[in-house]
C-alpha cells in the first residue's frame, strides 16, 4: 500500500502565520478548531525537514477560507489566497530554495519549478511547457486533495517565484481547474523581458 500524501510542515507553518497576521491569532484558533486532525496542534515545533498529511494542510486552506468568508470587509478570496502564496513563495524559498532561484533568468526557474514542487509534496507534479521567452503552461497533475484555496495560491506561489528571478509578471491565470471538471489544473504565465538597465 502506498504512502499517505503529505507536504513540508513548514508550509503549514508559514500558512497559519499568515493567517494570524491578517485574519488575528483569534481567527487562527477558530481555524485549527475547526479541524479534525491534530495534526497541526504541534506543528509549529516541527522542523522544515517534517511533514504532515496533505489532507491536513488543504483543511487549514479550506478553513481560512471560511473564516475569511466570515470576516466583514475581508478581501475576496482568489485575492487573499493569491497574497497567500506570494506570502508562502517568499518565507519558503529565501529560508530553503534560494539557490535555486538566478536573477534576471525566468527560464532557469521555470526549469527548476518541478524540483522545488518535488521538495514540497510527496504527491501530484508540476510541469511547465515553454511556449515563448516571456510565457509559459504550468499543470499540476494529480494532486491529490484539490481546493479553490489551493489553485489561488499557487497563482500567486508562482508569481513571487518569478519575480524573485526579477521578472516584471503581467499575469498569472488559471485557465483551467479540476475543480471544474478539468483533469489537470493549468496555468497561463506572461513576463516583462529584463530590461537592460535592470541587469546593469
Amino acid at each position: 500500500m502506498g504512502k499517505d500524501p503529505e507536504v513540508k510542515a513548514s508550509l503549514a507553518t508559514a500558512t497559519m502565520a499568515f493567517i494570524a497576521s491578517t485574519l488575528g491569532e483569534p481567527a487562527l484558533k477558530n481555524v485549527l478548531a475547526g479541524l479534525d486532525s491534530q495534526d497541526l496542534s504541534s506543528v509549529r515545533g516541527l522542523l522544515p525537514s517534517d511533514r504532515i498529511p496533505e489532507r491536513t494542510y488543504h483543511d487549514l486552506l479550506v478553513g481560512a477560507g471560511r473564516c475569511l468568508a466570515a470576516t466583514p470587509g475581508s478581501r475576496k478570496p482568489k485575492d487573499y489566497f493569491f497574497e497567500m502564496g506570494k506570502y508562502l513563495a517568499n518565507d519558503g524559498v529565501n529560508k530553503y530554495y534560494k539557490s535555486l532561484i538566478r536573477m534576471f533568468d525566468t527560464k532557469f526557474m521555470l526549469t527548476k519549478s518541478p524540483h522545488i514542487w518535488g521538495l514540497i509534496h510527496s504527491h501530484g507534479s508540476l510541469t511547465v511547457e515553454t511556449l515563448s521567452n516571456t510565457s509559459c503552461y504550468v499543470y499540476i497533475s494529480d494532486y491529490p486533495v484539490p481546493c479553490k484555496e489551493f489553485c489561488y495560491m499557487m497563482a500567486g506561489y508562482m508569481s513571487a517565484v518569478a519575480e524573485m528571478t526579477k521578472a516584471h509578471v503581467i499575469r498569472i491565470d488559471e485557465i483551467e481547474c479540476v475543480n471544474q471538471g478539468a483533469k489537470r489544473c493549468k496555468y497561463f504565465g506572461e513576463w516583462k523581458p529584463v530590461s537592460p538597465q535592470q541587469k546593469a
